[in-house]
Parts: C-alpha cells; sequence; structure tokens
C-alpha cells in the first residue's frame, strides 16, 4: 500500500512541528498548514490521507473549515485535536463525522490508532 499523507492543520508551530516529526518517523508524508485557509490555498492532492485538524484557530475554526470541506467533496478524514475549545465546539467538533477527538496533550499511540482508522474510512470512501 503507498505511503499515506498526513495533513496536520493547526495555528501553533511547536504542534505542527512536533506532529511531523513524530509522524515521519514512523513512515508518513506530512504536509503542515498553520490554518484553515493555508490548507484550502494548497494545491489539491489525490494521494490516500488524514487530516489532523485543530478545533481553535483564528480566522477559521476547524469546525468550519470540515464544514467547508464536507461542502466542497474533500474527502479527507478528519481527526480533531484540541488543547482547550469552548463547549460548543468540542460538541461540533464531536457532531460531525469526525474519526475521533483527540485532547491535547495525547500520546503517540492514541493518534497512530486515530490515523489507522481515518486511512480505513478514506480506503472506505474512495471504492
Amino acid at each position: 500500500m503507498s505511503q499515506a499523507l498526513i495533513e496536520v492543520v493547526d495555528d501553533d508551530t511547536d504542534i505542527r512541528h512536533m506532529l511531523q516529526l513524530v509522524l515521519e518517523a514512523r513512515g508518513f508524508k506530512v504536509r503542515t498548514h498553520d490554518g484553515a485557509h493555508a490548507y484550502l490555498s494548497a494545491a489539491p492532492v489525490t494521494e490516500r490521507r488524514v487530516m489532523l485538524l485543530d478545533v481553535r484557530m483564528p480566522n477559521m475554526t476547524g469546525v468550519e473549515l470540515q464544514a467547508q470541506m464536507v461542502k466542497t467533496g474533500d474527502p479527507t478524514p478528519v481527526i480533531f485535536m484540541s488543547g482547550e475549545s469552548l463547549p460548543q465546539d468540542t460538541m461540533a467538533a464531536q457532531q460531525s463525522n469526525a474519526v475521533t477527538f483527540l485532547w491535547k496533550p495525547f500520546r503517540t499511540e492514541d493518534l497512530l490508532n486515530a490515523v489507522a482508522q481515518g486511512l480505513a474510512l478514506y480506503d472506505q470512501q474512495s471504492h
């Protein structure tokens, strides 16, 4: 099976860098984006992929980005992550069709399990 791409969308540089290091060490390709608009303006990809998406970001929240992705037919499975969220953000993220919701800081094992779930979902959708 081809190497999977992990899209990391988070406004925190340190979080993006840490996730990139951890995921690349596990053999994944990683593209990082410093916010929703950066992801939306990035070159589209057709690779097998999953997204790690921060819930709370300036300009456009993770929940708003995911809603936009659904509207435009972007099939990338989303794993929400948050260190601090307002109850309505958390509720919206958990009620979406996201793979799962990870609270920061999360264990690497939980991250990798979520990524595996997301990739399995991607494979189901593309067949």
